[in-house]
């Protein structure tokens, strides 16, 4: 089952398994409950539990099934904190390039900026 850790998040009842091969390594992390995990390949198993995290092994077999309902997010972390600081960077950027009097008079023009400014 390739492809089944990509960006999403996953629910487990309890005593469901689901399995895949992660196509690079990545963190999964555990958001509820406890699941037990094991990997192609390496002799003991995991116990992981709401907060614990496990990054893949590219391209080997992943079992994890769960003790309780469970959930585990695949998600990239910080995906929306990322955005934030890429547009904070380029204000920024803008300022230093267009000086702080430049975007103070671009804002009053579009009525964004009181005195303040």
């Amino acid at each position: 089952m390739r492809g089944l850790f990509t960006n999403q998040l996953l629910s487990i009842e309890p005593g469901e398994a689901i399995s895949g091969v992660a196509s690079h390594a990545q963190t999964l992390r555990i958001t509820r409950g406890n699941v037990w995990l094991t990997v192609e390949g390496i002799k003991h198993d995991y116990w992981l539990s709401a907060g614990d995290t496990f990054t893949t092994i590219p391209g080997r077999l992943i079992v994890v099934e769960a003790d309780t309902a469970s959930s585990i997010d695949t998600r990239r972390p910080g995906a929306k904190q990322t955005l934030q600081n890429v547009a904070a960077w380029i204000a920024a950027l803008g300022q230093r390039a267009f000086g702080h009097a430049t975007v103070q008079a671009c804002l009053k023009r579009h009525r964004v900026c009181n005195d303040a400014c």
